[in-house]
């Protein structure tokens, strides 16, 4: 087998090789951890199921692209299609074909070939990627993912709707599902994935998830860890979106601003007064209530739903 044969046929079987030497990028070890997980599990037709989750800005979108530019590329003599899913078609759809555009216009093995249908499918001869909106009301047209279906910022994805629309794509060939994302809180479709996945690997040793941390970024890239270190110093390492946007934690099932140290903190001490202090500075909190939604406009005055939340002032 001659040089040029054996270089063809490491591009077609190895994928860190193919971004390599075609679109020129060396991506970070992080990085490359995950793209051979997934390729291998589409390849070897393994039907795994994984979960990445990766800090804002590292580099996430951009492995999702190279990773669908390599199968459109080795699957195109084949009727492939895979299924991308957003949370919204603008911007996060439009976003995500746009990086896959920039990626496939850059690999010269697929450039001034692959052709776009219908305006949300990219077409690589016989091989397609299919760009659908996951926001909850979405029209989902029929499409099957017998190559590999993907989620994106799966925290923000409605589980029904994902249960409903989206999982059955897959189901005609055990296709490869990756949900791919950043911390939010417990109740969300990739912290339930997570779950899934971690139970999977302990079941069969087969890794699953691949979490990433700012530290594990700042370990390839110094100015990303200046930057987030800049963040922690302004808001605080225990601040939920430094906690779930950086260090890929999980907050509580609210979300919400203050866990039980800071509330500790709020404790007054003093005995009640019934008038201000002379010298001190007081606040009034309004907590305006939402709509009684099972009221109509001519019976906005009576309240159907007693038990719901209500309006709420506090003197601080």
């Amino acid at each position: 087998m001659g040089n040029q044969e054996k270089l063809l046929k490491n591009l077609l079987t190895d994928i860190l090789q193919f971004i390599q030497h075609i679109s020129g990028l060396n991506l970070r070890s992080y990085q490359k951890e995950v793209i051979t997980a997934v390729t291998n599990s589409v390849i070897q037709c393994l039907g795994l199921t994984f979960v990445v989750v990766f800090p804002r800005q590292s580099g996430k979108n951009e492995l999702q692209a190279h990773i669908e530019t390599y199968l459109l590329f080795i699957y195109s003599e084949l009727d492939a299609e895979m299924v991308k899913v957003s949370p919204t078609y603008k911007p996060q759809t439009l976003n995500a074909m746009r990086r896959l555009e920039r990626v496939l216009d850059q690999n010269i093995t697929v450039t001034g070939i692959w052709k776009k249908e219908s305006g949300y499918i990219y077409r690589h001869r016989h091989a397609r990627i299919f760009f659908m909106s996951g926001g909850p009301m979405a029209n989902v047209v029929g499409a099957t993912a017998n190559l590999l279906l993907s989620c994106d910022e799966a925290q923000d994805v409605q589980i029904a709707k994902w249960d409903k629309d989206f999982a059955p794509m897959a189901a005609s060939t055990n296709a490869t599902r990756v949900f791919w994302g950043t911390m939010w809180t417990s109740k969300t479709l990739l912290a339930r994935e997570l779950r899934a996945a971690r139970l999977a690997e302990e079941s069969d040793g087969i890794k699953r998830v691949f979490m990433i941390t700012a530290d594990d970024v700042r370990l390839e890239v110094p100015r990303y860890g200046a930057y987030v270190d800049a963040q922690v110093l302004k808001l605080g390492r225990r601040h939920p979106l430094i906690k779930s946007q950086y260090y890929s934690e999980e907050i509580d099932a609210e979300g919400g601003m203050f866990d039980a140290r800071r509330r500790a903190l709020m404790i007054g001490r003093h005995a009640q007064q019934e008038s201000p202090q002379p010298g001190e500075m007081y606040a009034l909190l309004l907590d305006i209530a939402g709509e009684d939604e099972s009221a109509n406009d001519e019976e906005a005055i009576e309240l159907k739903s007693p038990g719901r939340d209500s309006t709420a002032l506090t003197v601080i």
